[in-house]
């Protein structure tokens, strides 16, 4: 399991409280925490980070560019997909600081659930 301690994951950095905008809780409980994860077209979240390892159902994916905490552009988390075809389902490590921007012209905004595992996995 990955180190969680409030020193290298800041819970004034978590995702539902960094950016709230893009990050509605639909599930809690002491096993997982799961994300509504919304990002509209010529819209940049707030840095943020999470803590625990995740799976990601991409729902809609417009073209975005991600960005870490020095503002530097990242590679997408999960890479870029190789065929377009939604939904999409994949495995994310725990993803330190980070932001992403979906472009001005994109013909929908970036959708998602993401579910993340608070506890070992078996």
């Amino acid at each position: 399991m990955p180190e969680t301690n409030d020193t290298e994951w800041p819970l004034h950095l978590d995702a539902l409280v960094a950016a709230p905008a893009n990050h509605r809780l639909l599930f809690e409980d002491g096993a997982v925490r799961v994300l509504e994860v919304t990002v509209e077209p010529g819209e940049r979240e707030n840095l943020h980070h999470h803590r625990w390892p995740s799976l990601m159902v991409v729902l809609a994916r417009p073209n975005y560019r991600n960005f870490d905490a020095d503002g530097n552009e990242i590679p997408p988390s999960g890479g870029t997909p190789a065929s377009p075809a939604l939904p999409r389902a994949l495995r994310l490590p725990p993803q330190r600081l980070h932001a992403i921007e979906v472009a001005a012209d994109a013909p929908h905004g970036f959708r998602g659930i993401r579910i993340e595992f608070k506890t070992p996995e078996p």
